[in-house]
């Protein structure tokens, strides 16, 4: 015992090391375990609040009722926003499919072409 406190009076940076590593470490233990509840109230109270919300909607508050109502138009917006993203990516799918045929096509016209020119010649 006198080695390791005559150790740590010769060297007392190794002490503030090892308390902030102690300390860093036991922060760590309690925000994990915080975030862990703080996730584990947020699912409890969306839960909640979904139960009562199907249960009556009409009896829900309007400040309750209001970021709901705002969740389902961006919902119906984001639907039809992708669905016209569907079908663009389909078109051009299509269109890139037959690109390399229409320049296959266009290589071989022009080496025709080509070929003609050198002929005449």
């Amino acid at each position: 015992m006198d080695a390791i406190t005559g150790y740590i009076s010769a060297h007392p940076t190794v002490l503030v090391i090892g308390i902030v590593l102690i300390v860093i470490i036991v922060l760590n233990f309690i925000f994990k375990s915080m975030l862990k509840l703080l996730v584990g109230l947020l699912i409890v109270a969306i839960v909640a609040f979904g139960y009562f919300y199907l249960k009556n909607p009409n009896d829900m508050p309007d400040s309750a009722g209001q970021p709901v109502k705002i969740m389902k138009s961006s919902i119906n917006q984001i639907r039809d926003k992708s669905k016209g993203f569907v079908e663009e990516g389909r078109d051009l799918y299509k269109k890139t499919k037959n690109a390399p045929k229409d320049v296959g096509k266009m290589l071989d016209s022009s080496k025709k072409d080509l070929d003609k020119e050198f002929k005449k010649e």
